[in-house]
């Protein structure tokens, strides 16, 4: 089923050059456009002074790094080869021949948009939808098994509901000390006329 999924997916690849194109900028650029959302919203937290936006920001780089570490671990305990070792496809984005499961762009993507969707619904939202075109996306040019996303992705809602629940706020806490400092010195740096 997996593998009957990934080439229904995968044999559309070079078949046309402008999906071709879109897949590949969607698969290697969309990712980074996450991690840029989220620092513009921390940075907006600070232009605005607002400190929910800069906490829950902070709070949504640490859910995106344990998410990461979490991906690691699954990895390393159900180790699978990437589809262009075992089976012949088309591959339009070269990769190097490591563990296949879980997907870390779809683990990364989803972990932005779940942690953003937190305090900001309807960015969250689109973002989550982005998410699953990256998964889609990283089928469809030979790199993952529809599993390897959906296993990403089912990782990330288990971390994120846990972290949520137990840590979210204690990370909100920790990091309001550390705040006060960084508020300081970019009012110095960028209002130094102005107080806060």
């Amino acid at each position: 089923m997996n593998y009957w999924l990934f080439s229904l997916i995968n044999d559309m690849a070079n078949q046309s050059i402008v999906l071709d194109a879109l897949m590949i900028v969607i698969s290697k650029v969309v990712p980074y456009i996450y991690i840029f959302i989220l620092a513009g919203l921390y940075m907006q937290g600070f232009r605005t002074r607002n400190f929910k936006l800069r906490g829950e920001s902070f709070a949504t780089g640490v859910l995106f790094l344990i998410c990461l570490l979490g991906s690691f671990i699954l990895g390393s305990m159900f180790y699978e080869n990437r589809p262009f070792v075992d089976h012949t496809v088309v591959l339009i984005v070269n990769h190097a021949a490591d563990a296949s499961f879980p997907s870390d762009h779809a683990v990364g993507t989803m972990a932005l948009a779940c942690g953003i969707l937190y305090y900001r619904w309807n960015l969250g939202t689109w973002m989550v939808y982005g998410s699953i075109l990256v998964g889609i996306s990283r089928v469809f040019v030979g790199n993952h098994y529809p599993g390897d996303i959906l296993g990403a992705f089912i990782l990330v809602w288990i971390l994120t509901a846990l972290y949520n629940k137990l840590l979210r706020r204690g990370v909100v806490r920790v990091y309001k000390g550390l705040d006060r400092r960084l508020m300081h010195a970019y009012m110095k740096r960028f209002q130094p006329e102005e107080r806060y």
